[in-house]
């Protein structure tokens, strides 16, 4: 689970968490650019088994990083 207001983008994650999805859908509290940008740090899910994506911005990155966070 990803840790809320210790990054630049947090607050966004935490809102798309509790706000109805036709206002998501608007796109005011989209995810951010970058958070290792923002000196931030990404945490990362699966998003198809070969592929990460940060829960705070719009980075993918080859591979299954979200495993090293659990092992």
């Amino acid at each position: 689970m990803p840790q809320y207001w210790n990054g630049p983008y947090r607050i966004r994650t935490w809102l798309r968490s509790h706000m109805p999805w036709f206002i998501i859908n608007t796109g005011i509290v989209d995810k951010g650019e970058n958070c290792e940008k923002e000196n931030g740090h990404n945490e990362w899910y699966n998003k198809d088994n070969k592929n990460s994506c940060c829960y705070h911005c719009n980075i993918e990155r080859e591979g299954q990083l979200w495993k090293e966070i659990t092992n």
